[in-house]
């Protein structure tokens, strides 16, 4: 009986020992609202929507404890749209599959599917409008919100502040650069731009914290399947930098952008069909250059309000843009929130950038500008302004 209470209490203290060593957690968010926007091709729409604040999404993610400081970790994450019940990302876990091996000293390894942690989207931390529905990727057609599958990722320990991060796709091609069916789980495809699999994808980033400001700069490169850099708002180069100031409750935000893509043509994006109707002049951009100022105000401590402006100009003939937003949001609990947002696009007469995401709103005439050969998309008319609105609730677990 002895022997049985004492090998009870030895089989306790292990479970209890490698409970502690390891652990694992469910995680997530519902992110459900309500959309007003104005000035689409076919007039104004209201819409039920989910993720206007951020993607609705459900996790797992663990960590062992190896010993000597190093820990195995992992981590699991599909998207999801809360209307209607089906994942987003282009697959179940479209936004996070990885595993890899974490160190305070060493800093951290990552093999897998990055997916929505594509390098460039951590540009959110720059951006006063926090990569909501109207903010840093808007003006440029959702290219901040690239992914990437198949990589590598290193990020440093923070050293005095600077941490250091690099990351690299694989892409599984018999072609360096090119990608294959399943490459990536990239925006890119043929004349809609969207759909298909990317080619190379690879960016570096460096960020400096200290009590009361932040500096960041991030260079990234997104290949279509050919190896090419054919679309700025998706195959393109970028380089990104910026900064934020504290000062009391309102934190100030700036940053400047320039994409780059050298290959781009309207023969290569529009094919040999008749290309869509373009204003005169004008051919596919091969550059952009983005900038932005806001602030947020911490008003009280579950009410705040942020604003910020943004702007865009692109080369051969394509104009320039500017966005204006204002957006606020209230804590009902520690992990519940209500949320609102009004943005405001502002087109130079050559510029038809709307408030979508860049799937939507991809590069082209609208079926007003071009009733032959338009594309089925929500992009404004050339020249005119798009006006929208949207309030919901999140919340976390």
């Amino acid at each position: 009986m002895v022997k049985k209470t004492i090998l009870a209490a030895l089989l306790g203290a292990m479970a209890t020992a490698a409970s502690a060593q390891s652990s694992v957690t469910l995680y997530g968010r519902i992110d459900n609202g309500v959309q007003y926007e104005s000035g689409l091709p076919k007039g104004s729409q209201i819409s039920a929507e989910s993720g206007d604040w951020g993607e609705s999404e459900f996790g797992i993610k663990g960590a062992e404890d190896l010993g000597g400081g190093t820990k195995a970790i992992f981590q699991l994450e599909m998207g999801l749209n809360t209307q209607n019940g089906s994942y987003g990302n282009g697959s179940l876990f479209g936004r996070a599959a990885t595993v890899g091996l974490s160190n305070e000293t060493y800093g951290t390894f990552k093999m897998g599917n990055f997916g929505a942690g594509e390098i460039e989207q951590d540009s959110w931390d720059l951006d006063p409008q926090v990569m909501q529905a109207y903010a840093i990727s808007t003006l440029v057609r959702g290219r901040n919100w690239s992914q990437a599958g198949n990589g590598l990722e290193y990020t440093t320990a923070s050293f005095g502040g600077l941490t250091l991060k690099g990351q690299y796709d694989l892409t599984n091609a018999n072609t360096w650069n090119a990608g294959s069916p399943g490459s990536a789980p990239g925006q890119l495809g043929t004349s809609t731009g969207l759909g298909s699999a990317q080619g190379r994808s690879d960016g570096l980033k460096a960020q400096y914290n200290a009590s009361n400001f932040e500096l960041q700069a991030i260079y990234d490169e997104i290949r279509d399947p050919n190896g090419q850099f054919s679309n700025v708002y998706l195959a393109s180069r970028s380089i990104l930098a910026g900064g934020t100031v504290t000062f009391g409750p309102v934190k100030v935000y700036a940053g400047f952008q320039h994409l780059s893509a050298p290959d781009a043509s309207n023969a290569g994006y529009f094919g040999t069909a008749t290309p869509t109707t373009l204003p005169g002049g004008t051919s596919l951009p091969t550059a952009v250059n983005h900038e932005w100022l806001g602030a947020a105000w911490q008003v009280t401590t579950d009410a705040a309000l942020t604003a910020a402006v943004y702007h865009a100009n692109a080369n051969n003939g394509n104009g320039n843009a500017t966005m204006y937003t204002l957006a606020g949001t209230y804590n009902l609990s520690r992990r519940t929130f209500l949320y609102s947002e009004l943005g405001y696009v502002h087109n130079s007469s050559t510029s038809n950038i709307g408030l979508g995401n860049g799937y939507s709103d991809p590069y082209g005439a609208n079926a007003n500008n071009d009733p032959v050969n338009g594309g089925d998309n929500t992009n404004p008319n050339y020249g005119k302004g798009q006006f929208g609105a949207f309030a919901g609730i999140m919340t976390q677990f």
